[in-house]
C-alpha cells in the first residue's frame, strides 16, 4: 500500500510541472460520481461523467477561453452536447426485477477555473438532459468537481 500511495505522489509531484489544462487527458471527481476531460485542440473537448450508479454521459464541448475574465487565471465558459444511458432497475407487474435502459439528450453549459499551480481545473456545470428512451421529460442536473490533467 505504501509503495502505491508512493508512486502516486511521485507522478503527482512529476506532472505537477505541465500546465496542460487545454490539451492532454484530465480524471478526476465530482458530486456525481467520476469524470474524464480530452481536449482534442485548444478549444474543443470530449467530456465523459460515469455516476457509479449505471449511468455514463459523453459530451462535446466548445470552450469559449476569452468569454469570463474573472480572475488572472483562465476560466473559461464552456457549452456543448451529448447523451447519455443509464440502466435502472424495476419490478414489472408480476413482482419480477427488470432492468430498463434510459437514454437521454443532453446540453451543457459550464465554467471552469484553472489552477495555475497544478494542472488542474474547478468545474460547475448544469445539464439540462430530455429523456428519449425509458421514460420521457425534461430534468436538470448538474456538476460541481475537479480533474487533474496529464
Amino acid at each position: 500500500m505504501h509503495k502505491r500511495l508512493l508512486s502516486l505522489s511521485m507522478m503527482l509531484a512529476l506532472s505537477a510541472t505541465i500546465t496542460a489544462q487545454s490539451n492532454g487527458i484530465g480524471v478526476g471527481i465530482d458530486t456525481d460520481g467520476l469524470t474524464g476531460k480530452y481536449w482534442m485542440n485548444s478549444s474543443n473537448a470530449l467530456s465523459i461523467h460515469w455516476n457509479l450508479e449505471a449511468a455514463l454521459a459523453v459530451d462535446y464541448l466548445f470552450n469559449q477561453p476569452d468569454m469570463l475574465n474573472v480572475t488572472r487565471a483562465p476560466t473559461p465558459v464552456y457549452y456543448g452536447f451529448g447523451a447519455a444511458v443509464a440502466l435502472k432497475d424495476g419490478h414489472n407487474d408480476d413482482g419480477e426485477k427488470t432492468t430498463d435502459v434510459h437514454l437521454a439528450a443532453r446540453g451543457v453549459v459550464g465554467v471552469s477555473y484553472y489552477i495555475s499551480a497544478f494542472p488542474m481545473d474547478v468545474y460547475l456545470e448544469a445539464t439540462p438532459t430530455l429523456g428519449l428512451l425509458g421514460g420521457g421529460g425534461l430534468d436538470v442536473g448538474g456538476a460541481l468537481g475537479v480533474r487533474y490533467f496529464f
